[in-house]
């Protein structure tokens, strides 16, 4: 069994060094992920009106930090990403995976219009 997934069960956080801030998003990919590709990462975050220098890019979750993208090949529950998609390189060959994210972003985007625009409409 893989220690990672042990310690997932577990709900065990992992170590990390008090000195690094932690930044406020995170974007899950696959261990051998080819994230060469950075316009497409940041065309897709800044869409998300998030900026690429505040995520963290890791293979599995992290407590603390908003999921905002998982582009892993198997994703696992609980599913918390505000996109979920194929990896970047299957984005890349398959149109009808990056119509998908696109929809989802859409999607993203008019719940957030709509999340402000009840808060307004509250005060």
């Amino acid at each position: 069994m893989d220690k990672s997934v042990f310690l997932d069960a577990m709900n065990i956080t992992r170590w990390r060094c008090a000195d690094k801030p932690l930044k406020p998003y995170l974007v899950l990919h696959d261990i051998d992920a080819d994230l060469s590709d950075q316009t497409l990462i940041s065309d897709v975050l800044g869409l998300l009106n998030v900026d690429i220098d505040q995520c963290e890019f890791d293979c599995e979750m992290i407590k603390g930090p908003q999921v905002v993208w998982d582009m892993r090949k198997v994703k696992t529950r609980p599913r918390v990403a505000w996109v979920v998609s194929a990896p970047v390189s299957d984005l890349l060959i398959h149109p009808d995976e990056k119509r998908q994210l696109w929809q989802q972003i859409i999607l993203h985007i008019n719940k957030s219009d709509v999340d402000v625009e009840g808060t307004c409409a509250q005060h």
